[in-house]
């Protein structure tokens, strides 16, 4: 059976065009947020990692067009059905991406231009520096405020408690200056002799006092920054250090550093603002080109999607025309055209089985009307031959001792003759008169190892093979028909056998359309057919056999044929034969 060629490669061709896409995409993620971050780092743009991928994938790209533009001009010069169309196609996948690509390119570049004025506008970059001012003149107005406060006559009358009232000190500093955060005291060895306030800024055991007034060095616990100052005081019990600490909002400083990266990062742009633009248009060229070429490809591909089915068909179609009836398209399924492909093969089927019907059917008839015949013409006279012949040979037994020496030989050569040629008669007669077969459930392994124990025992260097037959595997057919086409079968391995070989019998079950079949094969390493025979050998009365009649074969096609099977062989001059028979399972 020839098949037609598999859609599979265009499906592959489009998954890889897929993936190409995707990697397309990756790069264009990578390289503007590498044109982004080294431009306003100012760093080299020539020195993109993925420059060389982004150089290599176009002409990846284009060797592939090419490669397909050419086979589309080998196309056209060997006339392959199709060719217009999937031109056409071509060129109106073409023209639609160029169309669409073409107000992209000038929305892009008018974005591009509107995104860049927004983002170097003067309210922008006023923006920035006054949110950075403010974030410094809020450090500096708290600073200030420690500084100032520690200097007050209020907070030198407040200190006059540290001995006598702490938590009264406390409260009097919060009262009087609220932004005050923490109070902690310590002597001059610098162990801490009061903490109120928030936890957080509170300064741990080892810190050590530069006993210097004037403001500590900020530190950042956490998320939260402490500012704190210093301020000395000799009290009735001795002399002490005054901390007052004050904190700012949590994550101040993170995003004071994020305000001026990100005022660093506009400077840097708004100063390659120019240089910016150009890179975006090199930007977008590098990688719109391959989108376009992309799409001519997704075009060619799609179109040979497309016109494979119907030239198919039309292969088909002329196959059939010209007699090929094993002619088969292989169709996806859930495809559009699959309905057509599988009707089509379904009424080549058709045809292929009405064809060789009527061919079973005339070649049956003829040869029916000509055993008829000859069995009418030729077996009339045998019964007087054979009874002249038995009275002569009498006649000679009674004392003519010449006669009998002459005509004993020649009396048993006759009868011999008119043996073999009733035994001609009657496979003829049973040939014409074959009766319709009384299926029923038949064994297969037993059957055939009592065939070829009968049959095969004359051939002692024939090693003989059942063990390919599974155990229990029943056919449903006629028992004595089903017998008689192993009969033939394996006598034509045996004898096909000069010396030792082997001769194996295997089945198994196939499915053909929606039907099951059980499978026989018959293989010999026998001297094989010579392939001048292969058109003759289920003709009645073809024989290659000194004493063959030529009409095994032909019995048993038409036992397979009344059992609505298929019999057919391979088979390699020194290598051997295989004769393969489909019966169904279900009749």
């Amino acid at each position: 059976m020839k098949l037609a060629r598999s859609p599979g490669s265009s499906a592959t061709g489009l998954l890889s065009l897929v993936l190409i896409y995707i990697l397309l995409i990756i790069l264009i993620l990578f390289f503007s947020s590498q044109v982004l971050q080294d431009i306003s780092k100012a760093s080299s743009l020539t020195n993109f990692i993925v420059i060389p991928l982004a150089i290599t994938l176009p002409l990846f790209i284009v060797g592939t067009l090419v490669v397909n533009i050419v086979r589309l001009v080998r196309e056209r010069r060997s006339g392959q059905p199709g060719f217009r169309f999937k031109f056409r196609m071509i060129v109106f996948f073409t023209f639609i991406a160029f169309l669409s690509s073409i107000p992209q390119g000038i929305l892009s570049i008018s974005f591009i231009n509107t995104t860049m004025g927004s983002w170097f506008s003067t309210p922008t970059r006023s923006a920035l520096q006054g949110g950075l001012d403010v974030a410094i003149e809020y450090v500096n107005d708290k600073l200030a405020n420690l500084a100032s406060f520690s200097d007050s006559a209020v907070f030198a009358s407040i200190l006059r408690d540290v001995d006598s009232a702490p938590d009264r000190f406390w409260t009097n500093i919060h009262e009087a200056n609220p932004s005050i955060s923490s109070v902690q005291v310590f002597r001059d060895d610098g162990s801490e002799v009061l903490f109120r306030g928030d936890q957080t800024a509170r300064i741990r055991t080892g810190f050590r006092l530069s006993g210097e007034e004037g403001m500590l060095p900020k530190e950042s616990n956490g998320d939260v920054s402490v500012l704190r100052f210093l301020k000395s005081y000799r009290g009735a019990n001795g002399h002490y250090s005054v901390v007052l600490s004050s904190l700012l909002p949590p994550g101040f400083d993170q995003k004071a550093q994020a305000l001026t990266a990100s005022r660093e990062i506009f400077t840097q742009l708004d100063r390659f603002g120019s240089l910016f633009r150009i890179v975006i248009v090199i930007f977008f060229s590098i990688f719109s080109v391959p989108m376009l070429l992309l799409s001519i490809l997704v075009s060619l591909l799609l179109s040979e999607e497309i016109m494979r089915p119907i030239v198919d068909l039309e292969e088909a179609t002329r196959r059939v025309t010209e007699g090929d009836f094993s002619y088969r398209i292989l169709g996806r399924s859930g495809d559009e055209l699959a309905l057509l492909v599988t009707s089509f093969n379904k009424m080549v089927s058709e045809l292929e089985r009405s064809r060789l019907t009527i061919m079973q059917t005339e070649k049956v008839t003829a040869w029916q009307e000509i055993a008829q015949r000859l069995a009418h013409e030729i077996r009339n006279p045998l019964t007087p031959i054979k009874l002249s012949a038995q009275r002569i040979l009498r006649k000679s037994q009674e004392g003519r001792e010449e006669l009998d020496r002459v005509l004993a030989p020649a009396i048993s050569s006759i009868i011999s003759e008119v043996e073999n040629l009733d035994k001609l008669l009657k496979e003829f007669r049973d040939f014409s008169k074959l009766p319709a077969p009384e299926l029923a459930e038949v064994p297969l392994r037993p059957l055939v190892a009592e065939v070829a124990e009968t049959h095969g025992a004359a051939y002692r260097d024939v090693r003989f093979h059942v063990e390919e037959i599974p155990e229990g595997l029943v056919v449903r057919a006629d028992p004595g028909q089903l017998k008689q086409v192993f009969i033939n079968l394996l006598k034509n391995a045996f004898e096909s056998i000069e010396g030792p070989g082997d001769v194996y019998v295997r089945a198994d079950l196939v499915r053909k359309g929606s039907l099951q079949y059980c499978r026989i094969q018959v293989q010999d390493t026998g001297r094989g057919i010579g392939a001048e025979y292969h058109n003759q050998v289920f003709n009645p009365y073809f024989t290659t056999k000194g004493n063959g009649t030529g009409l095994g074969l032909p019995i048993v096609e038409r036992i397979v044929f009344d059992h609505k099977g298929q019999i057919w062989f391979e088979t390699e001059v020194g290598v051997g034969t295989t004769f393969f028979v489909d019966l169904p399972t279900e009749q």
